[in-house]
């Protein structure tokens, strides 16, 4: 049988470059089932992105604390392209972080730090911070006001970490404390100290990897099939083209269906409340709590000592982890503290947004960091226990339920309607539920209404659950949605 065209290009792509000879290895015929494999390489494609369309516009930024402001207007307005090649390298900066934090998420719930990896996930760690700083610093680069007021906050932090520490970071970033030095200092780490150290962790970090290869899943049933080795090239490399053209396509359409405006320049003199960005908005939440500015300068202190700690642990975990070879499922309280932070860091940047320019009262402050924990925790607790079936056990429960009274005969018309209408009611109760949360949050209306529009999130959110549930059982598409989930998890 005579080859295909694109067979003989592909054969003479590689008889001319030598892909199939490179040292990048072959990859488990999992890894292209599951695309939260590959959430590390969007983070870098991303990377990249911002960097191609930071470099042009580079081109046309004046790093001068007179003509900054100015600059990003005329690339607006003036340069060809100019808004669309801001945006793209704004969003390309945004999704790099985001992506970045589910790709560290998914490293922590998948034990991915366990030996031989330890050194790969301490790099990784510092390639995560080395991303926030380039966000702060490229935060400050339009000379908005409120970004000097965000980088201001920024430098109290710093301020509060013991010496000799905090006046050599001070003087690193601020230099004498001019804004043409604390512009030009930020404008060289943005443009050329930052990258270049992502850029040297990124090489570090891909030796370790084509070395130890991807991280096997944790499911103990994975078929033989799905663990064949797929060449690097043109499987591998065809199904990384697909994932990157998917992320181009997501930026460029952001970028031109929602592109970003400009905010108001910065003037000395004037004062104005600081926002960061929303990466940073939860320890903004935390350090403008009420019970913190009680304790004044100790208070601050102790937050940024705890944020210190807490850095540290992450960074050091596979070192500190001594229930590593365990499978998660059998961690439950490992699997609460991952859960647990997500929500906090969810919870305390929607607070920053709701209450900017005020404090946030203390007791708001108290029930945000204890009834999630008290609720998470208290699910590891009895999971741990062993006081309710494992889901695998209850799913089986549920799987015993007949489904005849569904498929048998025509489709009862009365009870499928009544069923939407009682979907539709479900949801309305769920916004209805958020605007009284809403209201209690800001508003201050009493908390019997806080209450009851938590009892009503609950009632709405699993009689919602409960219809979808049903829905899926007359069509018999439970099974499968849960084998799709357990192989896009790579657990089981």
């Amino acid at each position: 049988m005579s080859k295909s065209f694109l067979k003989k290009f592909v054969d003479w792509l590689d008889e001319n470059f030598g892909f199939t000879r490179t040292i990048l290895r072959p990859a488990p015929e999992y890894s292209l089932r599951n695309p939260s494999y590959w959430l590390g390489a969007i983070a870098v494609v991303a990377f990249f992105t911002a960097g191609a369309a930071g470099i042009i516009l580079l081109q046309y930024y004046d790093p001068h604390p007179d003509n900054a402001w100015e600059s990003v207007s005329r690339i607006m307005i003036e340069v060809p392209f100019g808004n669309l090649i801001r945006n793209i390298h704004i969003y390309s900066a945004f999704s790099m972080i985001f992506i970045a934090f589910l790709h560290f998420m998914r490293n922590y719930f998948t034990l991915a730090y366990r030996r031989p990896r330890e050194l790969m996930w301490i790099v990784g760690m510092l390639m995560g911070l080395a991303t926030l700083m380039m966000g702060f610093t490229g935060y400050l680069l339009p000379w908005y006001a409120l970004s000097y007021a965000a980088v201001g906050f920024g430098i109290t932090i710093i301020k509060q970490l013991p010496q000799p520490i905090s006046g050599f970071l001070e003087y690193l970033i601020s230099g004498y404390g001019t804004d043409m030095e604390l512009l030009r200092r930020f404008y060289t780490f943005h443009t050329v100290l930052l990258p270049a150290l992502i850029i040297i962790l990124l090489a570090i970090k891909l030796h370790i990897f084509e070395v130890h290869g991807i991280t096997e899943p944790l499911r103990r049933d994975l078929p033989e099939e799905e663990r064949k080795l797929v060449p690097w090239f043109p499987n591998v490399f065809l199904y990384f083209v697909i994932i990157v053209t998917t992320f181009i396509t997501i930026i460029l359409t952001a970028s031109i269906i929602y592109p970003f405006g400009l905010h108001e320049k910065y003037t000395p003199g004037v004062v104005t409340i600081p926002m960061p960005e929303w990466y940073f908005m939860w320890t903004y939440a935390i350090a403008k709590t009420e019970f913190i500015e009680a304790f004044g300068e100790t208070g601050f202190k102790l937050f940024v000592a705890t944020l210190t700690i807490i850095t540290l642990i992450f960074i050091f975990l596979p070192f500190l982890d001594r229930w590593k070879d365990k499978h998660p499922s059998e961690r439950p309280f490992f699997i609460a503290i991952g859960v647990w932070m997500i929500v906090e860091l969810v919870l305390m940047t929607y607070l920053a947004w709701i209450t900017a320019g005020t404090y946030i009262p203390s007791e708001i402050a108290i029930l945000s960091i204890t009834i999630p924990a008290i609720i998470i925790f208290l699910a590891a607790y009895v999971y741990s226990r062993k006081i309710v079936k494992p889901p695998e056990l209850v799913w089986e429960k549920f799987s015993k339920l007949k489904v005849s009274r569904f498929s048998e005969g025509s489709i009862n018309s009365k009870r499928y309607v009544w069923n939407i209408v009682r979907f539709m009611i479900s949801i309305m109760c769920a916004g209805l539920s958020f605007r009284i949360i809403y209201g209690w949050l800001t508003e201050g209306i009493g908390s019997a209404w806080m209450i009851f529009g938590l009892v009503l999130l609950s009632i709405s959110t699993l009689e919602s659950l409960r219809i979808i549930y049903i829905a899926d059982l007359s069509s018999q598409n439970i099974k499968n949605r849960s084998r799709s989930l357990e192989r896009w998890w790579g657990i089981g």
